[in-house]
């Protein structure tokens, strides 16, 4: 395998398997293969393209690109010079692709609107509401966390609760869970976010009140709604930027695969196994 492949074999096994070439199964190993091969043939008709021809890049961008990479990939060999080679080839073939995609037409209002009018549901925010909780976990191999113990102290935090206590305050000093650090503080959430047992309870509650004990696998919990956001339809004004962005990203990935498509086409005039450093 040359350096370039070597290079791209990284790549390739980070993120589609999750590990380094040398860690891949052999079915794995030789999926791996064949999409290094794929890639580097695509990098060198990328390459010979006049749009990557004319990139010019700065020495100290793709030194960067280089610490970084190193930086992520501490256990690969291979050298800085190859290295160097490889990104500047990566980040001409990115640069080349941003050239091909900036063609692309703009969104014009009517699409816009038009896609805001036949995507309706994803435009609709269901309700949310702001949750705090206070966990006593239950753990048998300590005596303050056994299922009798457990239920003891949370009741005897509801019943502080019940006398005035701050929700916030309490569960700062006794909740058994690393949100005890903001006072009990989920964040804000929607349906489906929660063990169903405090789902329930929470969307029941009103802003400002708390409910439980609850079990759930963690243990004893007591809840507090802190603020509702109630359920309702994003508007067009609000979403315009939003959807505008979303479809010239697909219209710049069009006109970047019709390139490629046109590119494919041409005959290679350098093979990408010989243009290692």
């Amino acid at each position: 395998m040359s350096d370039l492949a070597t290079y791209h074999a990284w790549n390739i096994a980070a993120a589609r398997f999750g590990g380094s070439p040398e860690s891949l199964s052999a079915e794995h190993a030789e999926r791996l293969d064949a999409e290094v091969a794929r890639a580097l043939a695509l990098e060198a008709r990328i390459l010979e393209s006049r749009e990557a021809i004319a990139v010019a890049l700065p020495i100290a961008r793709i030194a960067d690109a280089v610490a970084g990479w190193r930086d992520d990939n501490p256990g690969c060999a291979i050298s800085d010079a190859v290295l160097f080679e490889a990104l500047h080839r990566e980040l001409r073939v990115q640069a080349a692709m941003d050239t091909v995609g900036a063609r692309a037409r703009p969104v014009s209002e009517v699409e816009v609107r038009d896609f805001y009018d036949a995507n309706p549901e994803r435009f609709h925010r269901p309700e949310r509401r702001a949750v705090r909780h206070l966990l006593v976990t239950v753990n048998p191999e300590f005596a303050d966390n056994t299922e009798g113990a457990a239920r003891a102290r949370i009741d005897a935090y509801a019943d502080r609760l019940r006398g005035g206590a701050s929700f916030a305050e309490l569960a700062q000093r006794h909740s058994e869970c690393p949100t005890a650090m903001k006072g009990g503080e989920v964040g804000t959430v929607g349906r489906g976010a929660l063990y169903p047992e405090l789902e329930a309870l929470v969307f029941s509650l009103p802003v400002g009140g708390w409910g439980g004990p609850v079990r759930t696998v963690l243990g004893w919990h007591l809840v507090a709604c802190d603020a509702i956001e109630p359920e309702d339809d994003v508007s067009f004004d609000d979403a315009e930027a939003q959807i505008r962005e979303h479809l010239a990203k697909i219209a710049r990935r069009a006109a970047q695969v019709t390139w490629l498509r046109a590119l494919a086409m041409r005959p290679v005039l350098v093979k990408s196994d010989t243009a290692a450093a």
